[in-house]
């Protein structure tokens, strides 16, 4: 029989702590952060919060799919080492500039160092899917791209990219467009991050020819660069005549906390049908919108046509909607879709993302509104979405603002006619602290600021510009990195695409409308990085910029 001492029992006691700490991730931050856990270490509260923020990767631009396409720039993220990859995430806050990479920089202060190495962990036991095409396995761009990577690249990727040194990532199965844009970025000096000097020499001394045979030989599918057209920029474009900025279309109840975006009506949603019942008026921004979408899905350069090539009702000046101007249409109080079904016809539940401009920050890259909640996010022109044309009168659109520093800490827009909140305090707060903040503020003689809902945050990006996305003489230190927080809550929630559908808003009763016991819905935060907005938990610690209405 063992005998205990109570001196062998504080040992024990105090060794037990070590053993559990010695998988234990180190944090220090984001830039130094050390990943020492395993997926066998993960709770199943990690596996779930990992498996959301996957889910939310795939649904964006990542999806895994056999039928790829090659012209993407966003790399496939199975199968690498859980600190290179992580590493690589947060490179994007920062050094990384190629690609299309600002599209991610906001995503970075989305979630917490613990959650993203968690999911680093996820991705890392998964496999990346290699697809090759019989056409390049039998070429002869495929033999030299194995003859040059055996030369210059198996030492330390492995053979056929199947890397297993964590220091270097798989490239086997990558997407081709996506190495292809790396290399370049290296050589010309855009993708300066951690290692990237490893790779530099090697960009130099292969042509770009090279580039592509090794990527036949890697991907087994061949480099394809999508066609480059001159988009909708919108500048100079004057705002419609009689223009309104729409509510947000919520009309539910999630605090008791004053401020939130029901709280405010002003502009209810309001369309009219045309007698011919082909065209869908907004009694607001006074736009004329295509009511059935385009039945097919189509290319950002195939979309253009379509818009400029469309007759309807004797009007034939139809073109690409822009961004604020989509967005605009959103009904924020339903989701699947997040819009007037009756108003549009032809949006799925699901998978309904409609093309809009300007190009984002790559001459490949444009945006698109996700209208299961009406999201928005950068696309790859190669990608196909829906299509819905808009018109105005006199070539005006809802783009352009028109400010006035009023030089009392204040700035009034005239086109929405809203006075902002012209500098921040800098301080970041949950939602409800945000709510409480603007609702409290006294600034430049008024003490009626609340937060503003997600169109409005929205109405003050400028989509032609990036890092800031918002006009600097009027908004001076406006934080790139992180959200700024809006009173829009997201009725969707993180489990939007799988959760039953409840009736429409129309439809429910006052107490379907109440969810204040509903703690799972997130609200909607807008960045001014890109322009990009997310719904996010409530809890998270985001920027607040308040906003009034003109008198």
């Amino acid at each position: 029989m063992h005998k205990f001492t109570y001196l062998s029992l504080l040992i024990g006691a105090a060794l037990t702590p070590l053993t559990v700490q010695a998988n234990a991730d180190i944090d220090n931050g984001y830039e130094d952060y050390t990943i020492n856990r395993t997926f066998s270490d993960l709770t199943p509260k990690d596996k779930k919060i990992a498996k959301r923020i996957a889910y939310g990767c795939y649904m964006g631009c990542h999806r895994p799919a056999k039928a790829e396409v090659p012209e993407t720039l966003s790399p496939k993220l199975e199968g690498f080492d859980p600190q290179y990859f992580f590493n690589q995430w947060v490179d994007m806050d920062n050094e990384r500039h190629s690609g299309v990479s600002s599209q991610m920089k906001e995503l970075v202060y989305a979630n917490a160092p613990y959650d993203m190495a968690t999911t680093a962990i996820v991705f890392a036991e998964r496999t990346m899917k290699y697809n090759p095409m019989p056409e390049v396995l039998e070429s002869e761009s495929f033999q030299r791209g194995k003859a040059t990577y055996d030369k210059s690249c198996k030492m330390c990727h492995g053979e056929q990219g199947a890397s297993t040194n964590p220091k270097y990532p798989p490239l086997k199965g990558q997407m081709p467009t996506y190495m292809f844009e790396q290399m370049t970025s290296y050589r010309d000096g855009k993708r300066t991050n951690r290692d990237a000097a490893i790779m530099v020499p090697f960009a130099k001394m292969l042509s770009e020819d090279d580039y592509r045979d090794v990527i036949s030989y890697l991907s087994g599918q061949k480099v394809k660069h999508v066609e480059r057209r001159e988009f909708i920029t919108g500048i100079g474009m004057p705002a419609p005549e009689g223009f309104k900025l729409p509510d947000t279309g919520q009309i539910q109840n999630f605090t008791r906390t004053p401020g939130e975006d029901s709280d405010y009506p002003v502009n209810e949603l309001d369309f009219e049908i045309s007698e011919s019942g082909k065209i869908t008026k907004d009694n607001n921004t006074q736009l004329m919108w295509e009511r059935d979408s385009s039945r097919i899905w189509m290319t950002a350069v195939e979309g253009q046509t379509y818009c400029d090539d469309l007759s309807i009702d004797g009007y034939d000046d139809w073109r690409y909607p822009l961004m604020k101007e989509l967005q605009s249409i959103a009904d924020m109080g339903n989701f699947r879709p997040a819009i007037d079904m009756h108003a549009f016809l032809n949006m799925p539940r699901q998978n309904s993302g409609i093309w809009t401009f300007p190009v984002s920050d790559h001459p490949d890259h444009v945006w698109h509104v996700g209208f299961p909640d009406a999201h928005i996010m950068g696309q790859h022109t190669a990608s196909t979405k829906l299509v819905r044309c808009v018109r105005a009168d006199n070539n005006a659109a809802y783009h352009n603002m028109s400010y006035e520093d009023n030089n009392n800490g204040t700035v009034t827009e005239n086109v929405t006619k809203r006075m902002w909140q012209q500098n921040i305090d800098h301080q970041q707060r949950d939602w409800e602290g945000s709510l409480q903040y603007c609702e409290n503020l006294a600034l430049g003689g008024h003490n009626d600021w609340r937060l503003p809902n997600i169109k409005e945050a929205i109405s003050i990006v400028n989509y032609n510009k990036t890092s800031p996305s918002i006009d600097e003489a009027f908004f001076p230190n406006t934080p790139l990195k992180s959200f700024f927080w809006t009173s829009t809550s997201d009725v969707g929630t993180p489990t939007l695409h799988v959760r039953p559908l409840p009736a429409r808003k129309k439809d429910q009763t006052p107490e379907q409308l109440e969810l204040l016991e509903n703690n799972g819905n997130e609200a909607w935060a807008q960045g001014y990085l890109i322009g990009s907005g997310f719904g996010m938990q409530k809890d998270s610690q985001f920027y607040t910029r308040c906003v009034r209405f003109l008198n």
